[in-house]
């Protein structure tokens, strides 16, 4: 037997140091060989002694196992998928005193493998997911909170990648509502978990009722394929050893008993339960044993991997604005699986060319298992397919996140730097995507106008406008779908419900409600994104007792004005909520409050029209309808002051504040300042209308001023805040009208009546 051991150690030296020499895919592949002389001889011996099948090499790894974990029992199968299976089995059985029945709800993390979610499906249970933390990429325990009902009565603890979730809450919450616990602990072999209750370290997967292991190939042990099932009670255990092998009796430890009951049937083949095959074989056994030894040692080295990676990228400035490793929770001890990185918001469309980057270099690289499991296509089969946009931690982790071995072998110094080069080596180039709301509106119109007009959009800064027909912004689902589609690291939010006057004043609850709900859902997700944001207020904002000229500080001087008190309140929210989202997260949201915008591509209805484009309106159409002589009718005395922004002058200020402005209160813009008279008489003359001006005195003119003053815009922002001539800018609002009306009288009837909903 000597001579055939010194053979085979021989024989499997000489094919590893060949191995060795042969080109590697992967320069920094995801498995290793892990396994040895000693692994090969006791498989070896296995095979030589004719015993195969289930025997005492898989009892000693069990009895082996359960004393390196501290618990009671443990049941090795097949794989860590089958052990999942046959640990939810156990969980559904009547024989148990507490346990899950058909129909009950169990929860379960958005970012998990196909095999933790399966079991559930196939006992007849509901998944009920929960968003991740994307720091820890664990379930998130303020999420788990508000998921649980009283149809709760499990939970699927996914200990992803060697990290796992705040275990003192969450067990504190299993205790509450008398859950029954799976922890899927198959990535994370040889973590601990502190949970401060005077018991030390504890290994992960020893918490619940039943914990999940897996010896696959690339995991911290291995026998090849296999897993184990850990649980704390001998009927438990009993249970899981007549399921692992077709649900007859022969490897109960009360097995006399049982058959004893049954005398009239051969013992040898007495079944007692609805069972499975997942049996493991003796070599499984044989090489889980010997690895057994090793694991502290590999863990070792995967902590010491870990720790010295992190180190190397923290000392390099380019880490820091492009990526982030995963954050160990607090009190765990994480044996890490392998390298799990989350890039920088704005930089998740280029995951793709970054991850080719990496493998093009000999970094082998994997997804933080499937995303957002959400997101795959089995569940639209199997399931009531829930919104995965509604899991904003997992649609991080789908969309930015990937990762690397940590290897269970101390990494030469040289493979560091190389691993750590090449993470970094990528040319990132920042590439923003800015979104703005409100497309198809006169200020979201004007911004597509500049950018193309000025050249703006480039290979390093694309541009996505998005209007009604995109996304309704009252629904956050598709919110959600809009940014986990266009993944914006910066975001101008410029959508609002307005009309007439007196159309908001009658339906005041409607337009405060849309608003409100546009402005929440938009911010909310911007923040989870971490996205730069600046928003469009409104001047109506203003109180109507203001002293004019009117600095910022006005806005908070009283309640907005009456006629559209319930648009100005939305604002007035839209503000406040940007000064929270500042305080609490340290997000960078702005606010511009603009005044008098008119230009092309908005509003010219005489009712609910702003006034330049109003009057424009009543001055092309004077005369063209009823034969009348043409008039330009005004309402009040002609004499208040007015200072007009033209919209394209507004979207280069919002253009500059979304890359520039960081402040906490708003920045206030306005346009030249003139009477009303001078802008009907400008209109008129820039029309060439033939009648004449026509002031209408029933009408009230409202404050004779109503004067912004800009100073702080001028001051933060320099040469940047220009104003475009009101003459200029009039002639071309002018011209555009005429050409819109153009088009519109030569289309399609229903056309042409969409088309011109807001020129009449």
């Amino acid at each position: 037997m000597s001579e055939l051991k010194e053979l085979l150690s021989r024989e499997f030296n000489a094919r590893q140091a060949e191995q060795k020499k042969t080109k590697q895919a992967y320069r920094f592949p995801l498995g290793q060989d892990v396994y040895g002389e000693d692994e090969l001889l006791a498989m070896a011996d296995v095979i030589l002694s004719g015993q195969l099948t289930l025997s005492d090499r898989v009892a000693e790894c069990e009895k082996r196992f359960a004393e390196t974990v501290g618990v009671p029992y443990a049941c090795m199968v097949n794989s860590g998928s089958s052990a999942n299976l046959l640990a939810m089995q156990a969980l559904c059985s009547p024989t148990r005193l507490a346990h899950l029945r058909k129909g009950d709800e169990v929860l379960i993390p958005a970012v998990c493998w196909s095999t933790s979610l399966y079991p559930i499906l196939q006992c007849g249970m509901k998944p009920v997911w929960v968003d991740v933390d994307p720091e820890t990429m664990n379930i998130s325990v303020d999420q788990l909170k508000k998921k649980i009902s009283p149809r709760t009565k499990g939970i699927v603890l996914v200990h992803i990648l060697g990290n796992s979730t705040d275990m003192r809450e969450v067990m504190e919450l299993v205790r509450r509502h008398s859950l029954l616990v799976l922890e899927d602990t198959c990535e994370s072999l040889g973590s601990f978990y502190d949970l401060q209750d005077g018991g030390g370290k504890r290994f992960l997967g020893t918490f619940g009722d039943f914990g999940t292991f897996s010896f696959f190939f690339s995991h911290h042990i291995t026998s090849g394929e296999g897993g184990m099932v850990c649980c704390k009670t001998l009927d438990d255990y009993n249970f899981l050893r007549s399921l692992r092998a077709h649900g007859w009796t022969r490897h109960l430890t009360n097995r006399k008993d049982v058959e004893a009951q049954y005398p009239g049937l051969d013992p040898r083949f007495l079944f007692i339960h609805l069972g499975f095959n997942l049996r493991p074989l003796e070599v499984q056994g044989a090489m889980a044993t010997v690895q057994l030894n090793r694991l502290s040692t590999f863990n070792a080295a995967r902590r010491a991997n870990f720790r010295r990676v992190r180190e190397k990228l923290e000392a390099d400035p380019r880490y820091h604005s492009t990526m982030t490793l995963m954050k160990a929770s607090s009190h765990c001890d994480p044996a890490w699986f392998g390298f799990p990185i989350i890039l920088k918001p704005g930089l998740g469309t280029q995951l793709r060319d970054y991850l080719q980057h990496l493998s093009a270099n000999g970094v082998e690289n994997r997804p933080i298992l499937s995303g957002n499991f959400l997101r795959q296509p089995v569940c639209d089969t199997h399931m009531c397919g829930e919104d995965p946009a509604l899991f904003p931690g997992a649609e991080v982790i789908h969309n930015r996140g990937f990762f690397i071995a940590a290897h269970c072998h101390e990494l030469p110094d040289a493979e560091i730097e190389f691993l750590c080069t090449t993470l970094l080596s990528f040319d990132f180039r920042r590439r923003d995507r800015i979104l703005v709301t409100g497309a198809d509106g006169m200020t979201g119109s004007a911004i597509r106008r500049v950018v193309a007009q000025e050249g703006l959009a480039t290979e390093h800064r694309v541009w996505v406008f998005v209007g009604r027909k995109d996304a309704d912004l009252r629904d956050e689902k598709a919110v959600r779908e809009m940014f986990a589609t266009h993944q914006p690291s910066k975001v101008i939010h410029c959508a609002a419900r307005i009309s007439s006057v007196a159309e908001m004043t009658a339906s005041p609850v409607e337009f405060w409600l849309d608003n409100i709900a546009m402005n929440n859902n938009v911010l909310k997700v911007a923040a989870e994104g971490r996205c730069r944001l600046v928003s469009v207020l409104s001047s109506v904002m203003m109180p109507p007792n203001v002293t004019y000229p009117a600095d910022e500080s006005a806005l908070e001087g009283g309640l907005p004005k009456g006629a559209s008190e319930s648009y100005g309140f939305a604002k007035r929210a839209l503000m406040q909520l940007t000064r929270w989202y500042r305080q609490q997260y340290g997000l960078k949201f702005s606010c511009v409050v603009p005044s008098n915008i008119f230009g092309p591509q908005g509003d010219f209805r005489a009712e609910s029209a702003p006034l330049v484009n109003a009057l424009v309106g009543k001055a092309v159409r004077a005369g063209t309808s009823d034969g009348r002589p043409p008039e330009l009718s005004v309402f009040g005395s002609g004499k208040p002051e007015r200072q007009l922004l033209f919209s394209e002058d507004l979207a280069r200020v919002l253009i500059w504040a979304v890359d520039n402005l960081d402040d906490p209160d708003p920045v206030c813009v306005a346009g030249e300042e003139l009477s009303v008279r001078e802008v009907a008489e400008a209109v008129k003359a820039e029309t060439k209308m033939a009648g004449e001006i026509v002031f209408d005195t029933s009408k009230p003119d409202g404050p004779l001023k109503r004067t912004v003053d800009c100073s702080k815009l001028k001051r933060l922002a320099g040469p940047a805040f220009r104003l475009t001539p009101f003459k200029e800018a009039l002639s071309r609002t002018v011209h555009w009208y005429k050409e819109a009306l153009r088009e519109a009288s030569n289309m399609p009837t229903g056309v042409a009546s969409r088309h011109a909903m807001k020129l009449y």
